[in-house]
């Protein structure tokens, strides 16, 4: 009996790897979840800064609160733009 070994390429057999990512493919799971996180943030941070509301929210020494709730808003957004954009392709696909 005469085995040959053969030498594998490994260079030839690179598998693809598939990078899950909840940001760029959110399912609805994510996108509930981060939904109230974000509704649940901006409502505690609006109950802080205006002290359970008997303070106006437009104060001058709340910027940084502002573009951090603005901020928020614009990754949920992101998020939803993104589940959106991916449920479309799916379909779109015949999947």
């Amino acid at each position: 009996m005469n085995f040959k070994l053969r030498k594998t390429d490994n260079k030839n057999k690179k598998m693809k790897t598939v990078k899950r990512n909840f940001i760029k493919n959110p399912t609805i799971k994510n996108l509930i979840l981060f939904t109230l996180l974000w509704f649940v943030g901006l409502l505690l941070l609006t109950l802080s800064t205006t002290d359970l509301f008997t303070e106006s929210f437009f104060q001058k020494k709340y910027v940084m609160i502002y573009f951090l709730m603005i901020g928020s808003t614009i990754a949920a957004g992101k998020l939803y733009f993104n589940y959106w954009k991916n449920t479309l392709n799916y379909h779109s696909n015949g999947q």
